[in-house]
């Protein structure tokens, strides 16, 4: 469907919104999708040096608005300052409103600044379902991802305080870690691992049994498909995880305190919160990422005094379910920060005034820009973007902590979050000195969709671009993913083999099993007679296993949102001496058979 621009004008004036909320009285229709994730540089305008404020924008925006022609029907300058840009946007709670139902989310803030002014942050939904409680602009949700733009900023500080350097060999901080190949061990630097060019494969261990940061790092030795060093793009939870190390080993303070103290606090982000843990009690926290509360489960009533969103995911039988947080704690800088859509305004604030906050320098500006540099070519445009798959535009790029890419011929730089059930997503158009923060808090399989709906709106606003039926195109790729998830979940049903038994009785799979890097498996005979498998400590993964056709069995997790993805397979094999000796869990890792 088509906003009409004309069924609401809304004059805010100067947004102060940390309690706004604009669907306070209504929750969304509970989604019941299901299906798998799917997942060079151009000079852009010369800016003029200036120290950062208001005068700066105006310059830009004016350098806009002669370089641009103007669309028709659209003046086809960039807005001249906040007053404009807030009377350009005054429908946008009006147009959040009439697509919310569609995009199938409990709740959602959003945040737009704009010439270092907020000039909109309001929040619309519940922060619960089967809750009144509103999700307001303050509302704290977990980024995810998102977190990575904070860790890169975190190694930032240092570069400013002269204690490392992007180009510090990763050894040099923290000398125990090794990666299968002695050569790139040595060579392997900081920027290496904040860019995702070093190659560092993902290991599944970390996120299934409660392991230390270190624990996960240490891993990473054993990993045999290291990728080409420095040639390819790929993405890198486990190089995050180590830049948060370096962190450590540089400053002597935990990752966190270091957050908080360089950056949180100059930025006035004081309900913000480097780990889910320093929000709720850990018994209502999953422990493992794929693992489970401890306590069972939880609501805000767990979380007394805080204004807390949900996660909401997909329960087995397809219904909507309330998930509890989730700790990335084993791998700390790849995404476990807390925030609000308020609190990361200032985020942007700081990254469009190249390190400068109310006044007060909080990063260079050589560490900023850097941070923003591509560093390495990719191929992951933006929905609404001028990327390369599309044949309009220069290719997109990773920075230090972001995706550097394009927007009407503007240099767009963003990021995305993907914690199971909070999907979350950033952007700036630094040019201009626009930037929009998007948190929701509903399972979201869909490459950020909504959230780029939101900001592609934003920006073509600020900018006079022409608009395009946004909405329409997130509905018809949407429809188009769903129609791809339900051809392959279909194939692959008819690709069971009917009336089969498993080679041996149930109980011959039980015990522990090995992974094969490290770390141990359990499966037992559960309660109503099936195969479970967990992962030892409270707030491990753990799942039921039904039998699909002989030795296979489909996973159901208990935590996490696994059932979105249609759950997971366990193959067993049964070798010469009849006995079960190896369980491939796919993506999740294989196990041998523990000796006595």
């Amino acid at each position: 469907m088509v906003f009409n621009r004309g069924q609401a004008v809304f004059n805010r004036g100067q947004v102060n919104s940390s309690t706004t909320n604009r669907s306070r009285t209504r929750e969304p229709v509970a989604n019941t999708r299901t299906g798998p994730s799917t997942g060079a540089q151009r000079q852009g305008l010369q800016m003029e040096e200036a120290r950062p404020g208001r005068s700066r924008w105006v310059r830009v925006a004016t350098c806009l608005a002669l370089a641009s022609g103007a669309p028709a029907g659209m003046s086809g300058q960039a807005a001249a300052d906040p007053t404009e840009a807030r009377a350009r946007i005054a429908d946008l709670g009006a147009y959040i409103e009439s697509s919310f139902a569609d995009w199938g989310f409990p709740g959602l803030a959003v945040a737009v600044v704009y010439q270092d002014e907020v000039i909109f942050a309001e929040g619309f939904g519940v922060r619960e379902l089967g809750r009144p409680d509103s999700v307001d602009a303050g509302t704290l949700f977990q980024i995810g991802s998102v977190s990575k733009s904070f860790a890169a900023a975190a190694i930032g500080a240092l570069v400013d305080d002269g204690l490392a350097g992007w180009d510090d060999p990763v050894v040099r901080h923290v000398p125990w870690f090794q990666v299968r190949d002695p050569w790139v061990t040595r060579n392997m630097t900081i920027r290496d691992l904040l860019s995702h060019r070093s190659g560092i494969p993902e290991d599944s261990y970390p996120v299934l049994a409660v392991t230390t940061a270190r624990e996960a790092a240490e891993r990473v030795r054993f990993l045999e498909n290291q990728a080409p060093f420095r040639q390819s793009y790929r993405y890198s939870n486990q190089g995050y995880g180590l830049a948060g190390l370096v962190v450590e080993a540089v400053t002597g303070k935990r990752w966190g305190e270091w957050v908080r103290d360089r950056l949180f606090a100059p930025l006035k982000m004081h309900e913000s919160a480097a780990s889910p843990h320093e929000v709720w009690d850990s018994a209502h926290v999953a422990t493992a990422f794929l693992g489970t509360a401890p306590a069972g489960g939880a609501s805000i009533d767990d979380a007394p005094g805080r204004n807390v969103a949900m996660p909401h995911g997909v329960a087995r039988d397809g219904s909507r379910r309330i998930l509890a947080w989730q700790s990335y704690d084993s791998m700390q800088g790849a995404g476990s920060i807390v925030a609000s859509a308020a609190e990361l305004a200032n985020w942007l604030r700081l990254h469009l005034a190249e390190g400068v906050f109310a006044g007060e320098r909080v990063l260079g500006e050589a560490t900023v820009r850097e941070m923003h540099r591509p560093q390495i070519a990719i191929e992951q445009p933006s929905l609404f973007g001028d990327g390369e798959a599309n044949g309009t535009g220069p290719p997109t790029g990773y920075g230090l902590g972001w995706t550097t890419g394009w927007f009407e011929g503007r240099r767009q730089l963003s990021h995305g979050g993907g914690i199971f059930g909070f999907p979350a997503w950033i952007a700036l158009l630094p040019e201009i000195g626009a930037g929009v923060a998007v948190l929701a808090n509903g399972s979201l399989w869909t490459p950020y969709y909504p959230h780029q709906e939101i900001g592609a709106l934003v920006f073509a606003r600020l900018l006079g671009a022409e608009e395009r039926d946004w909405h329409g195109v997130v509905m018809e790729r949407t429809a188009r993913i769903e129609e791809t998830v339900r051809d392959a979940l279909a194939a692959r049903d008819a690709a069971r083999i009917p009336n089969t038994a498993p080679s041996l009785p149930l109980a011959d799979y039980a015990g522990v099993w090995e992974h094969l890097h490290g770390g141990r498996a359990h499966v037992e005979i559960g309660p109503a007679g099936a195969l479970r498998v967990h992962f030892g400590a409270p707030g491990s993964f753990s799942g039921e296993m039904e039998h699909w056709h002989h030795d296979v069995f489909q996973l159901y997790f208990d935590g996490g949102d696994g059932q979105a993805y249609a759950s997971a397979f366990v193959t067993f094999t049964v070798g010469p001496a009849g006995r079960a000796d190896r369980m491939d869990m796919g993506i999740l890792g294989i196990y041998r058979r523990a000796e006595p």
